[in-house]
C-alpha cells in the first residue's frame, strides 16, 4: 500500500510539474505548424464517447477518402470506428491534432487545447434543440465563473453556430455571446429519426438483451444543480402496469441519467429490479429510436423524440423548485406533453392518453417551436464544410 501511494505521488509530481507545463507550451509551439486542409477534428461533449452530431457527420464522411477525421476522447475504449484516428484530451497529441486541423467541430461549450489560427474554422453544434431551462447569459447567477469564462472563450473562437430552428437562433443571439455566423441547417444527430430501419432497432435491442416483442419506455431526465436525486422517484412497477393497461404488451423501463449525476451519487431508481440502467450507453439517439415512449422533464431530449411523434410524458415533481433554481422559459408551460408532478398524475396521464388529441397539440406547438430537422442536416453541414475546406 505504501509503495502504491509513493508511485501515485511520483506520477502526480511528473504530471503537474513536467507534463502539464510541456503540454501548455506545445499549444503555443504548434500554432506555427501548417494546417492540413483535409483534416477535421471532432469533440463530443467533454470526450465522453462517440455520439451526437459529430458522429453522424463522421458516418456520412466514411467513404470520403479525401477527408481525414480525428476524434478527441477523455479515455480510450469508446466505440470510435477504426477508420477514425483518436487523440486523448489534455495530451500533447491532442494539441497537435487541434493545431493542424482545418475544421474543428464541438458540441461542448468550454476551452480546449487550442490557440486558434485565422485560417481555422471552428464550429459549434448544440447537443440538442432549444431546452426549457435558461443557459449561459440567461443564467449567469446559476453558473460558475469557470464555466462562464470557458463558454465566452468558445464563442469568441467560433466561426459558426448550427441551429435547428428560428427559436434556437434567437436564443443563441440572446444568450451565447455569439458574434459568428448562425446557420439553420438542422442538427445532424436528429437525422436518425427520419432514416432509421427496424433492422437497426432490432440490433440495438439485441445489444440491450431485449427481444423485439418487448416495448420500451425510456426515462431520460436532466440533472439538478443542487444534486437532488429524490426527484427521480418514479415507481417502476406501477409505471409498467399503467403502460400495459393503456398500450398493451410487455414493457421494459430503461433509465438514462445525465452524465453529471455522478457528482451526486446514484438515485434509488437505478437499483430497482425493473430498471435497465443505460446511462453508459454512448448514443442516446439510438435509445430514442428504440423506445416507444419517453418520460423526461426539462431536457431538450423531449423535442428530439417528438420528431417521431411518439408519446411523451414529463415527470416534473420539483417544477416549482426548479423554476427558482435554474429558471424555465415561458413557453415550457405550453408544451404539448403532460406535466406530471407526482407518480399518480403520471400514471393517470398514461392511462388516459388520447392519440388524436396529442397529435393536434404537437402540430400546434410545432408552429411555435419550428424545427427544420428533416433527416438531411448532415448532408447540408458537410456541403458547407467542404466549401470551407477548399
Amino acid at each position: 500500500m505504501l509503495k502504491f501511494k509513493s508511485m501515485n505521488k511520483i506520477k502526480s509530481f511528473i504530471w503537474k510539474y513536467i507534463y502539464s507545463p510541456l503540454q501548455r507550451f506545445s499549444v503555443k509551439l504548434f500554432y506555427y505548424l501548417p494546417i492540413k486542409k483535409n483534416k477535421i477534428v471532432m469533440l463530443y461533449d467533454f470526450g465522453n464517447g462517440y455520439a451526437d452530431s459529430p458522429k453522424y457527420i463522421a458516418e456520412k464522411l466514411k467513404n470520403d477518402n479525401n477527408i481525414k477525421i480525428t476524434w478527441l476522447v477523455n479515455k480510450f475504449g469508446y466505440s470510435v470506428p477504426k477508420w477514425i484516428k483518436q487523440a486523448k484530451l489534455g495530451r500533447i497529441k491532442c494539441a497537435y491534432e487541434l493545431a493542424t486541423a482545418k475544421v474543428i467541430v464541438t458540441t461542448m461549450k468550454g476551452r480546449c487545447d487550442l490557440k486558434k489560427k485565422p485560417a481555422q474554422y471552428f464550429v459549434y453544434i448544440p447537443h440538442g434543440q432549444s431546452g426549457a431551462k435558461y443557459v449561459e447569459a440567461g443564467a449567469l447567477e446559476k453558473l460558475s465563473q469557470g464555466y462562464i469564462d470557458g463558454s465566452k472563450w468558445h464563442s469568441e473562437v467560433s466561426d459558426l453556430f448550427l441551429s435547428s430552428s428560428a427559436m434556437q437562433t434567437k436564443e443563441m443571439k440572446d444568450y451565447f455571446w455569439c458574434n459568428c455566423d448562425i446557420m439553420e441547417l438542422g442538427l445532424p444527430r436528429n437525422d436518425i429519426f427520419f432514416n432509421y430501419t427496424q433492422e437497426k432497432v432490432a440490433k440495438i435491442k439485441e445489444r440491450l438483451n431485449i427481444t423485439t416483442d418487448i416495448k420500451i419506455v425510456l426515462y431520460a431526465p436532466t440533472f439538478r444543480d443542487n444534486g437532488d436525486n429524490e426527484v427521480y422517484d418514479i415507481d417502476a412497477t406501477k409505471l409498467l402496469q399503467a403502460l400495459s393497461k393503456r398500450f398493451g404488451g410487455q414493457w421494459k423501463l430503461l433509465v438514462r441519467l445525465h452524465p453529471n449525476y455522478i457528482w451526486f451519487g446514484e438515485p434509488d431508481i437505478i437499483r430497482d429490479v425493473n430498471v435497465v440502467n443505460v446511462t453508459e450507453y454512448e448514443d442516446i439517439q439510438e435509445l430514442l429510436i428504440s423506445s416507444d415512449i419517453l418520460i423526461s422533464d426539462y431536457s431538450s431530449t423531449m423535442f428530439d423524440f417528438n420528431l417521431m411523434k411518439r408519446p411523451i410524458f414529463l415527470y416534473v415533481k420539483d417544477i416549482d423548485e426548479y423554476q427558482n433554481m435554474r429558471g424555465l422559459k415561458p413557453w415550457f408551460m405550453k408544451v404539448p406533453f403532460s406535466l406530471c408532478k407526482s407518480n399518480e398524475e403520471l400514471f393517470y396521464a398514461i392511462e388516459n392518453y388520447d392519440e388524436v388529441e396529442y397529435f393536434k397539440k404537437i402540430d400546434e406547438f410545432q408552429k411555435i417551436y419550428g424545427s427544420v430537422d428533416d433527416g438531411h442536416a448532415s448532408e447540408r453541414v458537410i456541403e458547407h464544410l467542404k466549401t470551407v475546406m477548399q
